[in-house]
């Protein structure tokens, strides 16, 4: 979960447009390559822009027309915010030592380790949604490189940044998935969140709870699982509130929809099962 501070300063990605389903694919092109990949997705037009991944997760996303947008979430993050001709110092060291703009970073102390990692999920994150957002002419170029460089604390899973690129639209509602879930979790239970927009049968992730080891394929998956069997429960009965299915013996599932949120628990013992149905059956009664 971001911290107080972040929650509060993040400043608004300006005339954000796009569609957080046409990210997924992409994606879910990263997570099928090989877990030792490193290298480089490299777009051309319409939009251009590079994604970085190393053993598997994404390290840096940029799009073009994002120029300014790392120096406004420095800024944002910093306990003081920096001057401009220090965050052009980080730029000159990328350009002149051949180094990693994360490496440069975190070498610069503008943020705190926690502020920066932020600070990268959400330009990432933003990166990818431009880079989405037109229908591409071909197919990225995947540029293998053997160089590592980047500190694992700072790169991120697919799964990751589809929960945190879905938050970029729906921030509210993402919000309001960790707050339902506060309650909820406890050993055993592993759980997802996603928004779902009218007309549309695609589940875009707005959460993931902490230590869920889900793919992103697998909460594709829970994603589709959990419209589906809401839809035909509401179908028979427009009181209906919660869909429970046996995966196998000690393993369930439970989806449930509550003020535009659709989520999914994932319980790996039956009193973990009952405690999540009776908390939603008496959240809803």
């Amino acid at each position: 979960m971001q911290s107080g501070k972040s929650l509060r300063l993040m400043p608004d990605p300006a005339g954000i447009s796009g569609d957080p389903a046409a990210v997924i694919p992409l994606l879910e092109e990263i997570e099928a390559l090989p877990e030792s990949a490193t290298g480089a997705l490299v777009f051309g037009p319409p939009t251009q822009g590079t994604v970085l991944v190393e053993n598997g997760r994404i390290c840096w996303a940029a799009a073009s027309g994002m120029e300014r947008r790392l120096a406004e979430l420095l800024r944002a993050y910093a306990d003081e915010p920096p001057e401009s001709k220090r965050i052009e110092d980080v730029y000159k060291r990328c350009k002149r030592d051949q180094i990693p703009v994360v490496k440069a970073l975190v070498d610069s102390g503008l943020v705190s380790l926690d502020g920066l990692k932020e600070v990268i999920r959400q330009h990432t994150s933003e990166a990818l949604i431009a880079l989405t957002r037109e229908p591409l002419r071909e197919a990225p170029n995947w540029a293998p490189h053997k160089h590592q460089g980047y500190d694992a604390k700072f790169t991120f899973d697919p799964c990751e940044l589809i929960v945190s690129v879905g938050g970029v639209f729906h921030p509210d509602l993402a919000g309001r998935a960790r707050l339902d879930f506060d309650g909820l979790l406890r050993s055993g239970v592993y759980a997802v969140s996603f928004a779902r927009a009218p007309q549309s049968n695609t589940p875009v992730p707005i959460y993931r709870s902490p230590g869920a080891y889900f793919t992103l394929r697998q909460v594709m998956s829970l994603g589709r699982w959990a419209f589906s069997a809401l839809d035909v429960c509401n179908a028979y009965s427009a009181r209906a509130r919660i869909a429970a299915t046996l995966v196998e013996p000690g393993e369930y599932l439970v989806a449930w929809q509550s003020r535009g949120v659709v989520s999914v628990a994932q319980c790996e013992d039956s009193m973990s099962f009952a405690f999540i149905v009776g908390k939603r059956a008496r959240a809803t009664s």
